[in-house]
């Protein structure tokens, strides 16, 4: 997914609710960088605060991982971190994907080698927000 254009940035923070704000920064700076819309922009920093969130709630106190990366068409956000295991069932996860499914392209959660994984994807010019004009 990487292109000439852009290489992805990874960021790395504790699991500490105040630092759902650096991830919705850095997403937002990378997001404009990659000349995505405003409406586009807001909706990823709703998706990386969702993502942040949910895993520090259910992951086992480790540090979070985000790897941002854009292409011509798209950017693409995805974030993990240790846990001993992860129920699709319960309601905040459920909640975070209904988020999820809303403002972005596509998405997943996944729980993989002790690790949940959450990936999200926003291609450019699509925005899901209506605007008020």
């Amino acid at each position: 997914m990487t292109t000439p254009e852009s290489n992805p940035v990874t960021l790395i923070v504790p699991p500490i609710a105040t630092m759902v704000r650096v991830g919705r920064l850095t997403a937002s700076s990378i997001a404009s960088l990659a000349d995505m819309s405003v409406d586009d922009i807001d909706d990823i920093k709703i998706a990386v605060s969702e993502m942040i969130t949910l895993l520090i709630q259910r992951g086992n106190r480790s540090l979070v991982t985000l790897r941002f990366e854009t292409t011509p068409d798209s950017f693409a956000v995805e974030a993990s971190t240790p846990a001993s295991s992860l129920d699709l069932g319960r309601n905040d996860v459920a909640l975070a994907t209904a988020v999820l499914d809303a403002v972005t392209d596509k998405n997943e959660i996944s729980f993989i080698d002790d690790r949940i994984l959450m990936r999200f994807t926003k291609a450019t010019g699509t925005s899901t927000t209506s605007s008020l004009a």
